[in-house]
Formats: C-alpha cells, structure tokens, sequence
C-alpha cells in the first residue's frame, strides 16, 4: 500500500513495524496482512531481502539530552544513548508522542517509575539512564514484552519486566486515550505522564488534574497529578 506525505512517516513506523520504506515521494508500507481502516491503493509482490530494507530509513533522533536509534546506527557524542530495536512492538523515538514523553521524563525529578504500556521499552530505558529507579515495565502484549526486555539488556539498563502492575510514584503511558482514562484509575501512582492521542483530546479520570501540556505536530502529551 502506497500513501503519501512526510509527516505520516513516525505514524506509519507506529503502526507498521513490518516496514516502511520511501518510494517516489511517497510510503510503501509493508504487512502481512492488509491492514483495518486502510484503503489499498496499490500492492504488489515485494523484492526479496525487504524485511531489512526498512533500516535505511529509520535513523536515531536527539530529545534533550537524550539520543534514541537503532542498533545499525552509531550514537553521536555528549548524548546519553537509548539504543532501540523496536522489532515489532511501538516504540522507535520517530514518533511525536514518544518525543514528548521523553522531554516531560527530561524534566521530572527521578524517582520511582513504571511503563505501562511499554512496547519497545524506549520509555522506561530513557528513564534508567536518566536516574529514575526502580523502574518496572509492563505491557500485556507478550511481544512488547520480549522487545522491552531484550532492549533493556542491550542498553544495560536497570528496567524490571512486571507481570502485573506495582506502585510507583510516576507512571508513564503513551498509549491510545480511552486505554489511559480506563487505566489511571487503577495505578496507583502519584503523578502520570500521559501521551498517544491528539492536541485535541483532553485525558480525564476522577481525582487526576493537569499539571502541564506540550504538543508537537498535533499530538499532545500531559504531566498529571493525582488529588483524591
């Protein structure tokens, strides 16, 4: 399937971890199957070795002080290192949500820390390295799972893999909006940084109150307080 227009690259890496590779302008995007609530407007047979084709398209991205990329690619100096193989669980640093998670992680004082929803683990790797400890992982994707404790190791990073989720002063999430109201209700955490969903949406659960806002390319990522 082919679609155009540079900005939907981090989006499609989102939702395409299959591959995605730039073609004439445009994206081709690469599944096993064809995906829900796309409409095809082309396919075709695809050239052999184009698992990997992909990689000459994902490079790493500075966030502060923070450097996310891929394996294939070497960090450049002065930045901490997050080294990330996504595979196929979300999570690459390309996309706005992740950025802004990671600027609002960039700010907070370190302390204790869960992921919830971690997918490739970008989120809780960036935190160990930034000095949040414990950190603990979740995700109920198996896969997401796997990706995040394989990263974790690569990184060297303190990151606990969790089969359920633990208290911690600071929870990050950067997941679908209806998945967030639906969960921060159940953390038991003192403030949340919370991404996935539009400039648009405005996040609420009982007892959770705004702290501050930034958006980036029309996503929107919100640091909450919780106040019974």
């Amino acid at each position: 399937m082919i679609v155009g227009g540079e900005a939907e690259l981090a989006l499609l890496l989102h939702l395409f971890p299959e591959g995605v590779e730039e073609l004439d302008g445009a994206f081709a995007v690469y599944a096993e199957e064809p995906p829900i609530g796309f409409d095809m407007i082309e396919a075709e047979d695809v050239r052999e070795g184009w698992e990997d084709a992909w990689k000459d398209f994902h490079h790493g991205v500075a966030i502060g002080r923070l450097w996310v990329g891929p394996p294939w690619e070497p960090p450049p100096a002065g930045l901490v290192p997050v080294v990330i193989d996504p595979g196929r669980a979300f999570g690459t640093g390309a996309h706005p949500t992740t950025r802004l998670c990671l600027e609002l992680l960039q700010e907070a004082e370190p302390t204790s820390l869960v992921d919830v929803g971690s997918g490739s683990g970008v989120l809780s790797i960036a935190a160990a390295k930034l000095g949040f400890a414990p950190v603990g992982a979740f995700d109920l994707d198996e896969v997401a799972m796997e990706t995040t404790a394989a990263n974790a190791e690569a990184n060297g990073a303190g990151v606990n893999v969790l089969d359920e989720l633990r208290p911690a002063a600071l929870a990050v999430m950067n997941i679908a909006l209806d998945v967030v109201e639906g969960l921060l209700p159940k953390l038991r955490v003192e403030r949340a940084i919370v991404s996935g969903y539009l400039e648009r949406d405005d996040p609420r659960a009982a007892g959770w109150q705004r702290l501050d806002r930034r958006v980036l390319d029309g996503w929107a990522a919100d640091v909450l307080e919780f106040r019974p």
